[in-house]
């Protein structure tokens, strides 16, 4: 009878231990997203797609319109920084500078394995970007969670970001 109880006690522990983890999880990720979100080599120029701008990401939003084995360059205002739980700096890029409708908003991340490889991409330095115009290197995301909370114009990201600086 003691044994039958610990283990269903044990059970019970284990579903709750793997529904938690569970619910930390983006909803919808899938080990493929989590391998395009956590890229370790910067975009070359040949993987670069000149035609994605900002108001691209903008205006061309479906799945369809661009593909994520392909790098962006763009350039926008920082009109909001913020470290997520997860470690990855969020700053959102806008076409002007204090933009507060957020469908004109683009995100864009910089995981905290990308914090660690310049001076430029740690968080005390992101945060001084904001108000400034900035022109954002990396990968083309997707995101695959619709019901995320952030506002933003598109599903589209640049994520991982590999290099960022003032534009000018």
């Amino acid at each position: 009878m003691i044994q039958r109880s610990l283990r269903i006690a044990a059970g019970l522990l284990f579903l709750a231990g793997t529904l938690i983890a569970a619910g930390q999880e983006d909803k919808g990720e899938t080990a493929e997203a989590k391998k395009l979100r956590g890229r370790s080599s910067a975009p070359k120029a040949a993987d670069v797609d000149s035609a994605v701008t900002l108001d691209a990401l903008l205006s061309k939003k479906d799945k369809s319109a661009f593909s994520e084995s392909k790098g962006a360059t763009v350039e926008g205002y920082v009109v909001q920084v913020e470290r997520e739980d997860d470690g990855d700096v969020h700053l959102v890029l806008a076409p002007s500078a204090g933009e507060t409708n957020t469908k004109k908003w683009v995100i864009v991340e910089v995981p905290p394995a990308w914090q660690k490889k310049g001076d430029n991409l740690t968080t005390e330095a992101l945060r001084k970007l904001h108000g400034q115009k900035v022109r954002v290197t990396g990968w083309l995301y997707y995101e695959p969670d619709e019901t995320s909370p952030d506002p933003r114009g598109t599903r589209w990201e640049i994520h991982p970001v590999t290099e960022i600086s003032r534009a000018k």
